[in-house]
């Protein structure tokens, strides 16, 4: 029987040794009074799926975000091989998938979808059912810049959980095309993130001098855990 953290620890680990992470995440919008029925149509699907050995999803809902961000739910597909990522995306095209649409079309408003890399990732072990994003815009030839500020900044900072730097390589939104993705415990943990002494203060502030010359913050929103599936 598979183990959703188990395989995680096992992606994770593979792209701290410089491998990639590969995720595609679709994002879609739904009204409050239909939120019950697409979270059971979804969840009926997707629990029937036979999922390669090195693939998951996680359909979450997304509880807080800024002004503008529409969307209400996200399902992450991840996985270390782009092909089997690939190749799950393909098989989701029979009978079974076009009924599933049907059911599920008249419940969502809006869909994007969006698919990307990473390769500098922290705390592994410790991916928790809450996640927080934050973009950024940061032109092609600063990213190493932004990639070395992030991973000096993290050799100092005690983060609660998983911390992931990611490119978007599809689905840009405004030019933005790296994030960086944290998980939190419960709700306490992300309420209080943020520098806990002086040496993670200084840390910040020097990653904010560096990658404020070379980035534009865009947005950040945080997604709450409904399921895993593998």
């Amino acid at each position: 029987m598979k183990k959703y953290i188990y395989i995680l620890t096992i992606f994770f680990s593979i792209s701290l040794s410089a491998q990639e992470l590969f995720w595609y995440d679709v994002l879609l919008e739904v009204e409050g009074e239909d939120v019950t029925e697409f979270e059971k149509t979804v969840d009926t699907y997707y629990s029937s799926v036979d999922f390669p050995e090195d693939v998951t999803m996680t359909f979450s809902s997304i509880g807080l975000k800024g002004q503008g961000f529409e969307e209400t739910h996200i399902l992450s597909f991840v996985s270390p091989s782009s092909q089997s990522l690939a190749n799950l995306r393909a098989s989701l095209s029979d009978e079974k998938w076009e009924n599933y649409l049907d059911l599920v079309r008249p419940l969502v408003d809006n869909v994007r979808v969006s698919a990307g890399n990473a390769s500098k990732v922290f705390n592994a072990e410790e991916f928790y059912p809450i996640g927080q994003v934050w973009g950024f815009k940061v032109k092609s030839k600063y990213i190493p810049q932004f990639t070395v500020a992030f991973e000096k900044l993290m050799q100092t900072f005690d983060a609660p959980g998983f911390v992931g730097l990611a490119n978007v390589t599809h689905g840009i939104s405004n030019g933005e095309n790296l994030l960086i993705y944290g998980t939190y415990p419960n709700l306490n943990s992300a309420f209080t993130f943020g520098p806990n002494n002086e040496a993670e203060a200084s840390a910040f502030a020097e990653f904010f001098n560096v990658t404020g010359e070379i980035s534009e913050f865009t947005q950040s929103w945080t997604r709450v855990k409904i399921q895993d599936y593998n």
